[in-house]
């Protein structure tokens, strides 16, 4: 890439679209996928980072619009949320003295209220979809497409730190699924972007 502004920029379209694929899917983002634009886009972008023969293969591609919802529902809309709050102690404030406070699988720990903060911060709106999990993976990769534009390094670093450190134990609930990997895939892709994005970041 020529310059810092061209590889932010391929980061922060790699993250968008990453997003998309994390929301239940809809007709929409579906006209995309189905015909492959998402996917080959995705690769041309991931390619600028690595050489295209190490990057994690996404092949086992749901086939219609229906098939992929359900592999949504079975995987992403339950078994295997991708909301950070469920991976992590509910809450590090050891004044709460709620029966939950250190245990994991909950909604609204304090992952939740530091995105919601960042969030009302930047006045961006939480879709409605969204109110009770406003660390869902998807906001999380639309926000860091959008500090990779608009933040200072620092700030992207610490998000990093912050708010990626669960993945490893979301996608061992995918692998435990068993059945269509694809989303199995597209987190370990992910996790092979934030790898390196977190390398540049010196994190």
């Amino acid at each position: 890439m020529d310059t810092i502004l061209d590889q932010k920029q391929s980061a922060s379209r790699i993250f968008s679209i990453l997003a998309d694929l994390y929301k239940f899917p809809e007709s929409d983002i579906w006209e995309d996928f189905s015909c492959h634009q998402l996917l080959d886009e995705l690769r041309r972008y991931a390619s600028e980072w690595y050489e295209s023969n190490s990057l994690v293969e996404i092949t086992d591609i749901p086939t219609s619009l229906k098939q992929m919802q359900q592999i949504y529902a079975e995987s992403l809309g339950g078994p295997a949320l991708p909301v950070e709050s469920i991976y992590k102690e509910w809450t590090a404030d050891r004044t709460c003295k709620l029966p939950f406070a250190r245990s994991k699988g909950y909604l609204l720990g304090d992952s939740a209220f530091h995105i919601r903060f960042i969030l009302e911060e930047f006045e961006i709106e939480i879709p409605e979809n969204y109110r009770n999990m406003p660390d869902h993976l998807a906001i999380l990769l639309e926000l860091l497409a959008f500090f990779l534009l608009h933040a200072k390094g620092e700030l992207i670093k610490q998000f990093l730190a912050d708010h990626f450190d669960w993945l490893d134990e979301f996608a061992l609930r995918l692998e435990e699924l068993g059945g269509t990997q694809f989303y199995l895939q597209v987190t370990r892709f992910l996790q092979q972007m934030l790898k390196k994005l977190t390398s540049i970041y010196g994190y």
